[in-house]
């Protein structure tokens, strides 16, 4: 029984860490659309088509598969019992999520408005690997909700580096593999450029750490 106790309660908490990736991307999508389209970013057009398939099937399912089979937490059994009619994401969460999907528009936004007026074709690649990178560093985070991404948990676990290395494989080679930036609209990009996105990816997953941070704290207060 306490078995399977424990296999139900790991994966309604991989569903959830799940849940919260794809909610925060969908509101980053819909945000930077409606950011684009206030602002006139790219034509109001802030990703094209089929970069939005890459980023949806390419990007983000090696590390939606990465959290749906994710290895139980360490305190999963120590938890409280959840309560029957407890939503699967409560207002704190829906608030954390539009505020990190909020986040992640802006950069991309701010990222595609300055590199616009040196050609689209860069702006486009610049905003591509800045949201991909983007996501990949929120799906780290929605691994626990309060604990730190930064752990050697996720180090020792062979199957989680893979999935993860192979979505941000998926985002180098679109800009390095000439067909692909031929089909996508993509070009090469300088060493300054991947350090400025991937500087503003570690940015967002720094500020999800100070929220847990000050949850944990909270948790601490409530339980001592």
């Amino acid at each position: 029984i306490v078995k399977a106790v424990e296999y139900g309660r790991a994966i309604y908490d991989n569903l959830s860490h799940f849940i919260r990736f794809q909610m925060t991307a969908l509101v980053a999508f819909i945000a930077t659309f409606l950011g684009a389209a206030i602002f006139v970013t790219l034509g109001g057009i802030p990703f094209a088509p089929l970069q939005i398939l890459w980023i949806n099937f390419a990007v983000q399912v090696p590390v939606a598969i990465a959290l749906g089979f994710d290895k139980p937490a360490t305190d999963l059994m120590a938890r409280k019992p959840r309560p029957l009619n407890q939503p699967i994401l409560s207002r704190s969460q829906w608030l954390r999520i539009i505020f990190i999907g909020l986040l992640m528009a802006i950069f991309t936004l701010i990222v595609e408005t300055v590199y616009e007026p040196t050609g689209e074709m860069l702006a486009y690649t610049m905003g591509f690997v800045l949201f991909s990178l983007l996501n990949i560093a929120v799906a780290l985070s929605a691994r626990s909700e309060t604990a730190s991404a930064f752990n050697r948990d996720f180090l020792h676990d062979r199957h989680q580096l893979m999935l993860y290395g192979l979505a941000l494989l998926l985002v180098l080679l679109p800009t390095v593999l000439g067909f692909l930036q031929r089909v996508l609209g993509f070009q090469s990009l300088s060493l300054e450029q991947w350090l400025l996105c991937i500087g503003l990816a570690v940015a967002l997953l720094l500020v999800d750490e100070v929220i847990k941070f000050f949850l944990r704290s909270r948790h601490k207060e409530a339980n001592a």
